[in-house]
């Protein structure tokens, strides 16, 4: 057990700015204490909740039942989406400290771009504070991070440990498609698909891969950057469709790591997103497809899980799973405003994967491991969209040029797709035409003309108040690279409007109806936005714990290992979910 005396010493440390370092070499750190993180991106903790009470989701409910939690859900970050709350779980810190303003961020140093250009939030490089892994990895524990966001095995910063091993499988990731023809290309390499009766063979020069009737097959072709997997759709008279998974390479600390991983597990595939139209159409094959996807997505993160544990018995593990998310923003909204049948069950059988993904690393863990099942953000509902940036256009603080793109020349303030806030075009910014000491004047002028439009759509309140950097309070503190962060409010689980860094053309109206969405880039203090922290096994107590943020996560985990928190970590620790 983790002695009392031991968790004050790193409770003092974290409050008196402890900055992380080398391992404390006491007898503080627990023997054999060994910890799974898996994050479900997306699964907000209300609806978790109310699954577990109607006796879905077992697994999940059997960790609740003997750890603890944030029984209230935990606060993520500004905006509540991706990357920026993934980062914030991983550092213990807010977008100030870490960088990461949304799921795309600004390039730096400022006077080296523009205020329309962008970087992935996902991309290691763009984070600016000590993840958990490099911190325990740095205390001398052994590290397996099978996929995470901005964890990538050739960052400069995480080379150089023998005891920290990185697979990435998102980087490059061909998106999945259809099909529907004798013949298709993966890389560049044509295959062939042959029928014999009922039977599907794909082939590509000496190799032939019979293709089973239910569920997915591999096709791993040495000319092909990564495996990828092959699921029929439909087969009858009049042909068929095929659904080709996504693929991407297995980047890894070394040649040798990456093909041991691709011949043991074989590779990343993600769900079955951006085809048009989404397989979930009301179409029995195409249904089927889209949960096969979610299934195989489950199967090769557990797959990767149990051979890294029995590869060499990390201390820590970091998984991630990008279902949930996916699936209730295309099935959320439908199901809760339209009453869609078909999307509450395939909705329904999501979330039942994902548990059962939870339930089978449990026990892969055993009985020994702790086990942290974390969600990045919540999810609200919504069937509006707004453009803010038609608001700016309107009141004269945005421009386009012939084209009708962003005219920076004679633009003042634009809401920026990097972070999704109001971004002033500033003189210190490539092209940026406002002095310094005009910024505050023509940022309030943009505040109040969405504000205005947005009242005059959707109503009095439609938006919550404008969160600038810099703003008082212990609340989830916003990138100074960003200028101020708008959000819609919620209502019964109801978001007014889903605010889109687009510029449309400019006769489309200001806010105008969708069919309904899943949406979490609201207020990340709603009860609906709030992502997930639960935490079961040796060391933990049964607890529910209020007031939880993501910030504390890093710490606390860090406490319940015996080691210093990340470098920039300023959450606190959760001590009333640790035994003495």
């Amino acid at each position: 057990m983790l002695r009392f005396a031991a968790l004050l010493t790193l409770a003092a440390a974290l409050v008196s700015g402890c900055r992380g370092g080398s391992a404390d070499p006491s007898p503080a750190r627990p023997e054999g204490r060994r910890l799974l993180i898996l994050s479900l991106d997306g699964l907000p903790w209300d609806l978790a909740q109310r699954r577990m009470a109607a006796g879905r989701m077992p697994h999940l409910a059997a960790l609740a039942a003997r750890g603890a939690c944030a029984e209230d859900g935990s606060v993520s970050c500004f905006p509540a989406k991706t990357a920026p709350a993934h980062a914030t779980l991983w550092t213990g810190a807010w977008a100030d400290r870490h960088g990461i303003l949304g799921n795309e961020t600004h390039p730096l140093p400022r006077g080296t771009a523009t205020i329309l250009d962008a970087r992935p939030g996902f991309d290691a490089g763009a984070l600016r504070a000590e993840p958990i892994w490099r911190s325990a990895a740095r205390a001398g524990l052994s590290v397996t991070v099978i996929q995470a966001t901005q964890a990538q095995p050739e960052h400069p910063d995480d080379r150089g440990f023998d005891n920290l091993t990185i697979f990435n499988g998102y980087q490059g990731l061909v998106n999945s498609s259809l099909v529907t023809g004798g013949t298709f290309a993966v890389d560049g390499r044509v295959f062939l698909v042959e029928r014999d009766g009922d039977a599907l063979t794909v082939s590509s020069g000496a190799l032939r891969v019979p293709l089973r009737r239910d569920g997915f097959t591999a096709v791993d072709h040495p000319g092909v950057s990564g495996v990828f997997y092959l699921a029929i759709g439909h087969l009858d008279a009049s042909g068929w469709t095929l659904l080709r998974s996504s693929f991407g390479p297995v980047a890894a600390p070394s040649r040798g790591d990456a093909a041991r991983f691709r011949a043991a597990v074989g590779g990343y595939a993600y769900n079955a997103q951006k085809l048009e139209p989404p397989l979930v159409d009301g179409t029995e094959w195409r249904r089927a497809l889209y949960l096969a996807a979610t299934r195989l997505n489950a199967e090769q993160v557990a797959k990767a899980v149990e051979w890294a544990l029995g590869e060499n018995r990390p201390d820590l593990v970091i998984a991630y799973l990008p279902q949930p998310d996916e699936a209730l923003h295309l099935l959320l909204g439908r199901s809760e405003i339209w009453g869609d049948r078909e999307a509450t069950e395939v909705l329904d059988a999501v979330l039942d994967i994902c548990d059962a993904l939870v339930g089978r690393l449990v026990a892969a863990a055993g009985p020994e491991m702790g086990i942290a099942v974390v969600s990045d953000h919540g999810m609200a509902v919504t069937d509006r969209v707004m453009y803010p940036n038609l608001a700016l256009e309107r009141a004269g603080l945005l421009a386009r040029d012939g084209k009708g793109r962003v005219d920076l020349s004679r633009t003042q303030v634009m809401f920026s797709r990097a972070g999704d806030a109001l971004v002033v075009n500033t003189r210190d910014r490539l092209q940026g035409i406002v002095p310094s000491e005009e910024k505050e004047a023509w940022l309030a002028l943009a505040e109040r003309a969405v504000m205005r439009e947005a009242e005059a759509a959707l109503g009095a309140g439609a938006l919550g108040a404008p969160v600038r950097p810099g703003a008082p309070g212990d609340g989830p503190r916003v990138s100074a690279e960003g200028d101020s962060w708008l959000s819609a409010t919620i209502t019964g689980g109801r978001m007014t409007a889903f605010l889109r860094p687009d510029l449309p053309p400019a006769n489309t109206p200001v806010v105008r109806p969708i069919p309904p969405i899943g949406m979490h880039a609201g207020d990340p203090r709603d009860g609906r936005i709030r992502g997930m922290l639960l935490f079961a096994g040796p060391g933990f107590r049964h607890a529910r714990v209020a007031g939880a943020r993501h910030v504390d996560f890093a710490p606390t985990v860090s406490a319940w290992l015996g080691i210093a928190p990340p470098a920039d970590s300023e959450g606190r620790i959760l001590v009333e979910i640790l035994e003495d």
